[in-house]
């Protein structure tokens, strides 16, 4: 599996035009060559309203060159810029197919800089100590996947989804031991300290979303 990350900078009162133009005529072609899009989110935090950012899965770099025919119809009046970019997945998530108890309101897509060594314990420090908590409180992890090609350091990007930007806030870890579940609490907190190690540096954005 591959996953494409596209990003697209929208000029000013374009929105809900462009985003008619996915429902109507890109994203039925998307599906028809065998694309599967994860999610469409729009900037809310750390980045502008006007920015998009769609995540969009295939079976293999044959599927993804066959669904770029969806992007040719003309969109220049509607862009002022637009990037994409393969990236691998790195861990259990996405699942193969993400049901719609998973689709959640707020995504934080946070960006890590890892060495390239260190991406595969990176990943269990993220699996086993960090996600199950945060799970747990209701939160949604909807994939997590790195560099498709071989570069150090490398970058790694996770999207998880909350219910609202209460939601978000109520899951941030704090020091302090709860009353209740301490063993997943001591569990993460040895984890979350050894992925802290592990990460050079780190940048979030919280983001809405825009599925149609």
């Amino acid at each position: 599996m591959i996953t494409e990350e596209r990003t697209v900078h929208l000029s000013q009162g374009q929105l809900s035009p462009y985003l008619e133009l996915i429902r109507n005529t890109i994203s039925p072609s998307i599906r028809a060559s065998g694309g599967r899009i994860l999610c469409l989110l729009q900037g809310l935090i750390g980045s502008p309203s006007t920015k998009l950012l769609q995540m969009t899965q295939y079976e293999n770099i044959e599927a993804w060159q066959l669904a770029q025919g969806a992007w040719t119809t003309n969109r220049e009046e509607y862009i002022i810029q637009e990037s994409t970019r393969i990236l691998k997945p790195i861990s259990s998530r996405p699942k193969e197919i993400t049901p719609p108890e998973d689709r959640r309101a707020i995504y934080g897509y946070r960006k890590f800089t890892v060495s390239s060594s260190s991406i595969a314990e990176f990943t269990v420090c993220s699996e086993e100590g960090i996600w199950p908590r945060l799970e747990k409180d209701g939160a949604c992890i909807l994939g997590m996947w790195s560099n498709a090609e071989s570069v150090s350091p490398s970058e790694v990007i996770l999207l998880t989804g909350y219910n609202s930007l209460a939601h978000w806030e109520s899951t941030r870890f704090t020091s302090e031991s709860p009353t209740e579940d301490n063993d997943l609490w001591n569990r993460e907190s040895a984890l979350r300290s050894r992925r802290e190690q592990l990460t050079l540096q780190t940048f979030v954005e919280i983001m809405m979303s825009a599925d149609l």
